[in-house]
């Protein structure tokens, strides 16, 4: 029973300091600071396994909350007695045990300091809401006690309130930064989703088409020819790139045209590829003729389930070299296979897409920072609201003995305690010397002594 109620008072700042090590730990992991990966090695010293474990990952920064949270407690103690002696420590030491008292009797509420999800690895990931309030309260308090001692122990006055204004206004233009930052993020991050979600849809768009010519290579005869074997292993790499989120469309998708027309197991020369390209033609040719009426007048085939005039977003780039291998301006025509267009486009939205990843993974990772500096500013918060207190106790009116009040005590109390121990160390001294005369005087008292002789009879 005794263990039971023990648990029913420290529960609420477990729980607590439980939800900020999780936030701190998401938001440090981020940065790389901390990780939730782990390994198993044996006797070798060889990795036998790896997972992960966010529980795991968590323990350090919550032991480290805990010793910080115990150092904090005779820090803001300090602070209390400060701001009204007794009065203020009772208050303190009221407050501190409320929590503890609500759980014990049952009226504590039920709060989830604990984030629903975990990302593993997230940059720009910051932990729950709730989670945030636990190191916003430490860091407040710190700043708050951190100040009160100051502001007393080194007799500051109004003065010092005006220079702290002046560091504390400069903080509004910082918010207004990062409200630029934010909205520029956010764009980068539109455009990035955007040539995302079309890098996706035309590599499918275009899978289709591939998959209705395989068909007609089936149907006609024509399963040996380099474009028809193309079809077959070119819809692995389609597959892929339709799939890709940016990260992987990044890392795996082709750079080059040549790289969508060669296997993935070889290259494939320049002349092959240029034969691929002349049978898709005429394959386009067949199904979707084109015919010229004069020299700037052409008739296209009328639009169907085969001849489809692509989006434009799928055709962005102009189709590659040899000039005249392909009309140029072949997005203004029905086709039946539309690679021409879309293959240099996605070609050409790898670099752009590479650099928009690389922008959003900076604007992450920046979240993560700028979630720190929060703390910074919790802390010069907890500072503003201590000139307050400083006013409110009126500290400026004190007498200049009522003021250095931890100094004083520590002097104080230094001053009696290095007294004690000099008349410890005295007391011990004179036992030590008196026990050393003791002991000599006792030596040379049995030196002294005569031992009888024996008597003979003459």
């Amino acid at each position: 029973m005794p263990n039971s109620s023990l648990h029913s008072f420290f529960d609420p700042y477990l729980q607590f300091l439980r939800g900020a090590a999780y936030s701190l730990h998401q938001v440090l992991e981020g940065l790389g600071i901390t990780s939730s990966s782990f390994t198993e090695v044996d006797s070798a010293g060889k990795i036998v396994d790896s997972y992960w474990s966010a529980e795991q990952g968590v323990y350090p920064v919550l032991g480290a909350l805990i010793v910080l949270t115990i150092l904090l407690i005779p820090f803001v103690s300090l602070a209390a007695y400060t701001i009204n002696r007794t009065k203020g420590l009772v208050i303190f030491y009221a407050l501190l045990c409320l929590p503890g008292l609500l759980n014990l009797t049952g009226f504590y509420p039920n709060i989830l300091y604990m984030p629903q999800n975990y990302n593993i690895n997230g940059t720009g990931t910051l932990g729950s809401e709730i989670g945030m309030i636990p190191l916003l309260l430490i860091a407040v308090v710190t700043g708050w006690a951190g100040i009160i001692l100051v502001y007393d122990n080194l007799k500051l006055t109004e003065r010092f309130r005006q220079y702290y204004d002046h560091l504390w206004f400069p903080t509004a233009l910082v918010a207004a930064y990062f409200f630029v930052a934010d909205n520029g993020a956010h764009q980068n991050t539109s455009k990035l989703n955007e040539i995302e979600s079309s890098t996706q849809q035309s590599s499918r768009y275009l899978l289709v088409q591939v998959r209705k010519y395989q068909d007609y290579c089936k149907a006609n005869g024509m399963i040996n020819s380099k474009s028809c074997q193309w079809s077959a292993y070119v819809q692995w790499q389609l597959t892929n790139t339709a799939e890709s989120t940016a990260p992987l469309f990044v890392q795996l998708a082709p750079n080059t045209s040549a790289e969508y027309y060669s296997r993935s197991d070889h290259n494939i020369s320049s002349q092959d590829i240029i034969d691929i390209r002349k049978e898709i033609s005429n394959y386009n040719q067949t199904l979707c003729p084109v015919k010229t009426l004069s020299k700037d007048i052409k008739q296209m085939a009328p639009l169907s389930s085969t001849c489809e005039a692509p989006p434009a977003k799928y055709c962005l780039a102009f189709p590659d070299g040899p000039e005249g291998l392909v009309d140029r301006y072949i997005i203004t025509q029905p086709v039946a296979l539309a690679s021409e267009c879309i293959i240099p486009t996605l070609v050409a939205a790898k670099p752009r897409l590479t650099k928009l990843f690389h922008e959003f993974e900076k604007n992450e990772r920046a979240k993560n920072y700028r979630w720190l500096y929060f703390l910074v500013i919790a802390v010069a918060v907890g500072g503003k609201v201590a000139n307050s207190s400083t006013k409110l106790a009126e500290f400026d009116s004190r007498p200049p003995e009522n003021r250095r009040v931890i100094l004083r005590a520590f002097a104080k109390y230094s001053t009696r305690s290095f007294r004690l121990m000099r008349l410890i160390l005295r007391i011990v001294i004179h036992a030590l010397a008196s026990f050393y005369k003791f002991t000599i005087s006792a030596s040379a008292k049995t030196k002294r002594v005569k031992r009888p002789s024996n008597a003979s009879n003459g």
